[in-house]
């Protein structure tokens, strides 16, 4: 008999939507101890009955959502399950046809595209496949799953941290690697199959491609020797492997590109080229979201490096600080997520090529001669001034917030040079 799990659907959109999504919940076939939890994201989900409703308000995002809903939930398993994705009723038990190992943390499940594309953009994603995990596991930096049918294990989840919150895209690559870091293996679940619904219109696939082009950016900040792959050497791997140049020369005559005529075949290759640029300009965006502007000035900034680590004191000695801001390095290992959610933190690894080009052009034209001896007295090794440049505009806007540096060398370092920038003493 397998265990109880933990059904988890994020959802964004309104009351209709939330009813259909609701139904696929409840369509599934569960067992004495089973939850099925649906995460209002967007404040539209109306009380519903056989579910329980969960609230994510704190932050627009699947990774709140996903979190919010594991903390309702009570099992040893959770399986994040998509609301554009439609799933069979044995979907559960598939996941445990096979025997799972002591130190398997996650299970991903497959994500094939439904064939009942009635615009462009649906026919596009579901010939092009980019959900399937089979892609995604074999991916030559580490394995790796999309967060949209997939099976986790509590502990694991809790040792990491879960999602990392204040993202806009790939917060799910970022949870598949922290989770094999952490010793966890990540194995597949092809039996475990449900249908995804790609993008209805072509404005909402560029959106969603200049959104998971900055997330691949961040990941490039993120884990030294990751380098995300344009869109073009993607596209030519696709067609050795589509016409025999591939590992194994074979093609899938039962694909939807493989079945489309001439015409619609040149309409995706049209495609390919558009969101290719879409994809260089995402490249250069910022993977945070956008802002809610309700927060003021800050007191207190405080530069720390990677923050806020799970079981770190210091964490606790700055939810005691009125009006404080932190300025980090990047997100630790395993995240405290509800400090994440109670104090304003930045990070540099979010800041994209963009912000940090123009936050470096307007620190050259006002604090020119501060620029210059900066580069001038850099040690080797250091953050180049252009990583600084945004932190030091932002320090700028809390005029008066004292800077205190957070408990390493490093930290110190950086906050001497970025209080130096902006004209600030650091206390």
């Amino acid at each position: 008999m397998r265990p109880a799990v933990s059904v988890v659907m994020p959802f964004a959109g309104d009351a209709a939507r939330a009813r259909a999504a609701a139904s696929v919940l409840t369509d599934l076939e569960t067992q004495a101890g089973d939850e099925l939890i649906l995460v209002d994201n967007s404040g539209t989900v109306p009380e519903l009955s056989e579910i329980t409703v969960a609230r994510a308000t704190a932050e627009r995002s699947p990774a709140h959502a996903r979190n919010v809903g594991a903390e309702h939930a009570t099992n040893d398993w959770v399986l994040f399950l998509d609301s554009d994705c439609s799933a069979p009723g044995h979907l559960i038990d598939d996941f445990f046809s096979v025997p799972v190992g002591d130190r398997v943390g996650a299970l991903a499940g497959e994500v094939v595209p439904a064939m009942d594309g009635k615009t462009l953009a649906t026919r596009y994603g579901a010939a092009r496949g980019f959900l399937s995990q089979r892609q995604h596991l074999a991916h030559p930096y580490r394995p790796r799953a999309v967060a949209a049918n997939l099976l986790v294990r509590r502990e694991a989840f809790e040792e990491v941290g879960g999602f990392y919150e204040g993202l806009r895209a790939a917060e799910d690559t970022d949870f598949s690697w922290r989770l094999q870091q952490a010793g966890w293996r990540l194995e597949p679940r092809p039996q475990a199959s449900v249908e995804h619904s790609y993008r209805a219109s072509v404005t909402e696939l560029r959106r969603q491609w200049r959104g998971y082009a900055a997330g691949r950016a961040w990941l490039a900040r993120r884990y030294n020797g990751f380098a995300p792959q344009p869109a073009a050497a993607r596209a030519a791997r696709r067609m050795r492997g589509r016409f025999g140049g591939g590992a194994r020369g074979v093609v899938d005559r039962s694909a939807p590109e493989t079945r489309a005529g001439p015409l619609e075949r040149s309409r995706y290759l049209a495609l390919d080229a558009l969101l290719a640029g879409e994809e260089l300009a995402g490249f250069v965006l910022s993977n945070r979201p956008r802002p809610d502007g309700g927060k003021g000035p800050s007191r207190v900034v405080l530069i720390a490096e990677r923050f806020p680590a799970a079981g770190d004191p210091l964490v606790d000695f700055v939810r005691t600080l009125d009006g404080a801001r932190v300025e980090a390095i990047a997100r630790p290992e395993s995240v405290a997520v509800e400090a994440v959610r109670a104090l304003r933190i930045d990070y540099r690894e979010d800041d994209g090529a963009l912000l940090r080009a123009g936050a470096l052009l307007q620190l050259l034209i006002r604090h020119p001669l501060r620029s210059v001896l900066d580069l001038m007295r850099r040690p080797r090794g250091d953050p180049k001034l252009s990583a600084l440049a945004p932190a030091v505009r932002r320090l700028e806007r809390d005029r008066d917030a004292r800077v205190h540096a957070l408990a390493t060398e490093q930290a110190r370092a950086i906050a001497t040079r970025v209080a130096t920038l902006a004209g600030r003493p650091l206390d």
